[in-house]
């Protein structure tokens, strides 16, 4: 099976039979939910709120409305074209979407009535603009941008890409496959095949534009005389169904379907040629297959475009696995070792894969294998395998509630992956007056040297307590089990600390911890008995004080007292859920 999603229905109803059984994963500390199902053939989904997003589907053009698992209505019924890979392919609401309701839609247009399979119907591949309303995607506006027939090229029906999102600056980013153009031979060759020095496909890269369809004044190809390169961000794409940004670093990164080698993993830098169709997989690995003609191309032998650059995949998979979706677990729910990495999705084999990251995150760090950056076989792909029987996965996102969330197109659902055991931070801290801190709490880990620092102004008389005040926010109301955790300490030895949490039904503080700490980290975990007490029903808060004092007796009693500096390395709630 070549790593593109030929014909995508027929082959997720087969991999449905090959993949009956229950979605697994191989880490005990996460479990999979079904949170919606009954839907048909999803490719992606977008947010418009927490718990809440609208769906694409492929063959029917249909965006369904999701709230809290429960599929409300269908807010747009599009008519598509949907043979091979065509029909719904991407959604994206907009960065600004509180304000202006705007929702974006990729899709196959056909001239026919109806959806349609007869590939003669296909008019474009475009993205529209609509407004939300409450209830139903109106007031279509474009296409903002489109794709379509282009005399003597090849027009698909496969390698049509599709999704779509929106980046950190703003702008609305997205894939196109190379609808199959740009071949060598027969004066078909292009320049975003890498098979001619002029002449565009305009279709095959990550295209970049500004909300309204236009072309933003920074991308990368603006100088070029030809303005069907001004829309690119990269090019040489032979096709793509993953595409995210990495929010530690801001770099985006996608996946590309290769064709009977080299599926791959790539960190797209402004600009980025891929190499298809002269290279697939490491350029070193000199690929030989039927589009390049069964020869031998080097990064020298690509059409480079006045700022493009050529990067190796950072992973390959030389036997394709139809590589789809892909993740960076941006959530502080999940167990310190698993946040910010890579999470894939894949077409051939119903697999989730987790591929961890280096410090400086520009690279995978790899198991003993894949240190060439490359699986060369079952056995060493098998080494990055996370979970199995997921069917096609489409879409990997991270929701509100900080778990990850899986489209299954052959399943017909939305799937979520959450631990066992949430890690809540601290929605809020407060201070008395006199008191400030410095440093990010999102960043503290146990024992990982980051922390934040709370300390007294100096000079002041009079002072009143030091205390420290924090706001939980769980996602749920009834827990099995609350473990309140606090790794801490002092500038000075001898100081009393005591933890209070606050009982809503008692309506006072509870006192679940008193101990004297000093200049030495110490990690306190504390259990809460009758759990549900502490969870104000209203906004699912739970409330947790910090009192300090020095139990030191040359200075009890005495003012002024010395001010109280306090390290901490972590504050957080262990919550379990039934």
């Amino acid at each position: 099976m070549t790593g593109r999603l030929a014909f995508l229905a027929g082959l997720a109803a087969a991999l449905a039979a090959s993949t009956a059984g229950a979605q697994s994963l191989v880490d005990s500390r996460l479990e999979v939910e079904t949170w919606a199902s009954g839907l048909s053939s999803p490719t992606t989904f977008t947010w418009i709120g927490p718990g809440e997003m609208l769906v694409i589907q492929k063959n029917n053009g249909q965006v369904k409305w999701i709230q809290d698992g429960v599929v409300k209505g269908t807010a747009l019924d599009l008519t598509v074209q949907n043979d091979s890979e065509r029909g719904g392919l991407g959604i994206a609401a907009d960065p600004d979407f509180a304000n202006n309701k705007y929702v974006y839609v990729y899709y196959s247009a056909t001239s026919a009535t109806g959806d349609s399979s007869t590939s003669t119907r296909w008019v474009d591949n475009r993205v529209v603009r609509y407004e939300w309303n409450g209830t139903n995607l109106i007031n279509a506006f474009g296409p903002i941008l489109a794709f379509p027939a282009s005399a003597g090229q090849a027009s698909g029906p496969n390698h049509d890409g599709g999704v779509i999102r929106f980046g950190p600056d703003g702008m609305l980013y997205g894939q196109t496959g190379d609808l199959n153009r740009g071949r060598m031979g027969g004066g078909t060759e292009r320049v975003e095949q890498n098979t001619a020095t002029t002449g565009s496909a305009f279709v095959g890269g990550i295209f970049r534009v500004q909300n309204d369809g236009s072309v933003p004044s920074d991308n990368p190809f603006l100088n070029e005389s030809d303005a069907n390169f001004h829309l690119w961000w990269s090019y040489g794409l032979r096709n793509g169904f993953g595409m995210c940004w990495d929010a530690v670093t801001g770099n985006l990164w996608n996946t590309e379907n290769g064709p009977n080698v080299y599926d791959e993993v790539c960190r797209v830098p402004k600009g980025m040629n891929s190499g298809w169709l002269k290279i697939m997989g490491p350029d070193s690995r000199d690929a030989r297959y039927g589009e390049n003609g069964n020869q031998i191309f080097d990064s020298d032998d690509l059409t480079a475009l006045d700022g493009s650059i050529y990067v190796d995949p950072e992973l390959s998979f030389l036997s394709p696995i139809g590589i789809t979706a892909i993740a960076f677990l941006d959530t502080r729910r999940f167990p310190a070792d698993l946040r910010d990495e890579c999470v894939l999705g894949d077409n051939n084999t119903g697999n989730l894969y987790l591929a961890p990251m280096k410090f400086d995150r520009d690279e995978f760090k790899l198991p003993t294998g894949l240190k060439d950056k490359v699986a060369d076989d079952t056995t060493e792909r098998n080494k990055l395998v996370w979970g199995s029987s997921w069917n096609v996965v489409t879409d990997l996102q991270i929701g509100a509630d900080g778990y990850l969330y899986v489209a299954s197109l052959g399943r017909g659902s939305i799937l979520r992956i959450r631990p066992l055991t949430d890690t809540v931070d601290p929605a809020k801290l407060r201070f008395v007056p006199g008191v400030f801190f410095t440093g990010k709490k999102q960043n503290v880990e146990v024992s990982d040297d980051r922390y934040y620092t709370a300390e007294e102004k100096p000079g002041w008389r009079d002072r009143p307590p030091f205390k420290m005040l924090a706001s939980f926010v769980l996602n749920e109301v009834a827990p099995t089990s609350i473990v309140v955790e606090l790794e801490d300490k002092f500038g000075t030895e001898q100081m009393r600390q005591k933890i209070f949490v606050y009982n809503v039904v008692a309506a006072k503080w509870d006192k679940v911890d008193d101990v004297e700490l000093g200049t030495t980290d110490v990690l306190r975990s504390i259990t809460l008995s009758n759990p549900t007490d502490y969870i104000d029903p209203a906004d699912l808060t739970v409330d947790v004080r910090i009192d300090v004092s020095s139990s030191n007796s040359k200075h009890m009693g005495t003012l002024p007292r010395p001010p109280v500096k306090m390290r901490i390395d972590l504050l957080q709630l262990l919550v379990t859920y039934p």
